[in-house]
């Protein structure tokens, strides 16, 4: 699979676990550049908590709390990224 559909793949199962977890309905705009601190989505503890969990099981992978950075959160892009950076690992 190619890095870009790789990544496309990564968003669109990301858009999924955030329409789910946050539950947004389909009408809510989710792409890369869709902030998730600060923004419409705004994202507190307990939904980083929901969103980390659901990202682990999709995704078959553990996250350590301390590598869980406001960056990492930051938009859903960055959220793709550290997703495919710890798949990649």
């Amino acid at each position: 699979m190619s890095p870009d559909a790789a990544q496309g793949e990564t968003m669109a199962r990301i858009e999924r676990i955030l329409r789910t977890e946050l539950r947004l309905g389909e009408e809510a705009q989710i792409d890369a550049g869709t902030p998730l601190a600060g923004g419409d989505y705004d994202l507190d503890s307990l939904d980083m908590l929901m969103i980390v969990t659901a990202v682990e099981k999709d995704f078959g992978l553990r996250i350590p709390s301390e590598e869980l950075t406001r960056e990492a959160f930051e938009s859903v892009g960055s959220l793709a990224r550290f997703i495919d950076e710890r798949r990649a690992a």
